[in-house]
């Protein structure tokens, strides 16, 4: 379902407005600005009780080939990670936090580059993935990952590079190639001139395609027990992504909620209580 203007962020709301004329006027800089904006996250001010309450969490900064991330614990016992999505932070866990820690978890949050406290302004899956896989590294006991949004792809691409994971949760994951440029292409109101133009940008920069990166090919790799997640209201990321994942991998533990969308599935009661008896289902290494 196509989500209605009114929706968008406001940058988004104004960007609609302008950017087809500038598709109009300067095709070259349209395409310019599109690639540069869908490398850039926007940067969103902690709300005042995610403030408060990473002052409850043990803090350090981490420096991964020139990329900054700061990375919040709490908590003793096996330890669970978690990655945020584009444009999040690591604080959107931090209820989910709390109740893995009341049931004997310990539970280490990233700021991935570009996000939270991290001065930098561009980013991308590349260094979101390589963060984690530092961070992962430096665990003493690690029993499984969690990825929101943009964090699940860059788990899963983490994995088909050779990451091995005990076990692997993926909240609102975004999988599909297409519709992932689709509804960057209506954010902005822009046109396929534009989605290629990232297309061609990810090649030259990177080396893979756009597509090679997504989970439609990385999830092929995951081999270890998933749990997956979905917000039947989740209007960033269709709830059929998490129909493609359980093709993909039949023996995941899937789970579709009405009432909820991209961001609340965070904290909703109903997710925690299903993802902490998952995690007890576990076996134990």
């Amino acid at each position: 379902m196509a989500r209605q203007a009114l929706e968008y962020p406001l940058p988004f709301r104004i960007l609609r407005t302008l950017f087809p004329l500038l598709e109009s006027l300067s095709p070259a800089l349209a395409k310019a600005v599109a690639v540069r904006l869908f490398l850039t996250p926007i940067s969103f001010p902690m709300r005042p009780a995610d403030k408060e309450a990473a002052l409850t969490f043990e803090q350090k900064n981490v420096r991964v080939r020139g990329h900054d991330a700061v990375v919040y614990a709490k908590g003793s016992g096996p330890e669970v990670l978690f990655l945020h999505g584009w444009s999040g932070q690591s604080m959107q866990f931090r209820v989910l936090a709390d109740r893995m820690v009341e049931e004997g978890y310990r539970c280490v949050l990233i700021d991935a580059p570009g996000h939270g406290k991290n001065k930098s302004k561009r980013t991308n899956l590349f260094e979101f993935a390589e963060v984690f896989r530092e961070v992962w590294s430096r665990l003493e006991h690690p029993i499984a990952a969690v990825g929101h949004s943009l964090g699940a792809a860059s788990i899963s691409y983490a994995i088909s590079e050779g990451e091995e994971l005990p076990a692997f949760a993926t909240f609102g994951a975004p999988v599909v190639a297409k519709d992932i440029l689709d509804e960057y292409m209506r954010r902005i109101n822009g046109t396929d001139r534009t989605i290629q133009a990232i297309r061609d940008r990810t090649f030259e920069e990177f080396g893979r395609s756009f597509e090679s990166v997504t989970m439609e090919e990385t999830f092929k790799s995951v081999k270890c027990p998933v749990f997956g997640v979905h917000g039947l209201n989740d209007m960033d990321v269709p709830v059929r992504h998490l129909d493609v994942l359980t093709s993909i991998h039949p023996a995941m533990e899937a789970h579709k909620y009405e009432g909820i969308g991209h961001r609340r599935i965070l904290k909703d009661a109903r997710v925690m209580d299903d993802f902490i008896a998952w995690m007890k289902a576990l076996p134990k290494g």
